[in-house]
């Protein structure tokens, strides 16, 4: 099993589950750069304040709790075997041991692991080049740099327009 952070780490928990006797190893998504080796993509707890919802210093509270507190990552962790959102508890010795799910605890800490980065124009960056790639797979793209060049322009151009208050996040 390859593992990163796209991968769930609590598929581990299915495994032992559901056939305990398979044997199995985990271990970091292969790269073209040998210094990369054990980085991948991560990204880390998401979670919110209805925008109406009363109550709103509790509910800060408790956000502030569910994603910084180590004992309660570490033992959200433990729960549903999902990699804690801080490096901290990430290290937590309150963390069930398991070699199959330290390949994951590894690669969020790495410090070439990253995420997507946040943009002013939220997720569609994201949308525009699945939109490039869905039309190169299909053969419908005669210039591979040129279409990647013509992507980059396009979110580029997003990005400008949403700084000039013509859209983005919220």
């Amino acid at each position: 099993m390859l593992a990163n952070a796209l991968v769930a780490p609590r598929a581990l928990a299915f495994i032992a589950a559901e056939h305990p006797e398979l044997q199995y190893a985990t271990a970091p998504m292969p790269t073209m750069s040998p210094s990369l080796y054990g980085s991948g993509y991560i990204n880390g707890t998401i979670i919110g304040i209805p925008k109406g919802g009363g109550n709103r210093d509790e509910a800060w509270k408790l956000v502030k709790y569910l994603t910084t507190n180590d004992h309660a990552l570490a033992k959200f962790s433990n729960g549903i075997r999902n990699v804690p959102s801080t490096v901290s508890s990430s290290r937590s010795p309150e963390l069930l041991p398991d070699a199959h799910f330290s390949t994951f605890l590894k690669v969020f800490t790495n410090r070439s692991s990253t995420t997507t980065p946040i943009t002013p124009i939220g997720q569609d960056h994201l949308q525009t080049f699945s939109n490039f790639l869905a039309k190169w797979y299909a053969g419908k793209v005669g210039n591979l740099q040129a279409g990647l060049a013509a992507v980059d322009k396009t979110i580029d151009a997003k990005i400008e327009q949403a700084g000039k208050g013509g859209g983005g996040v919220p």
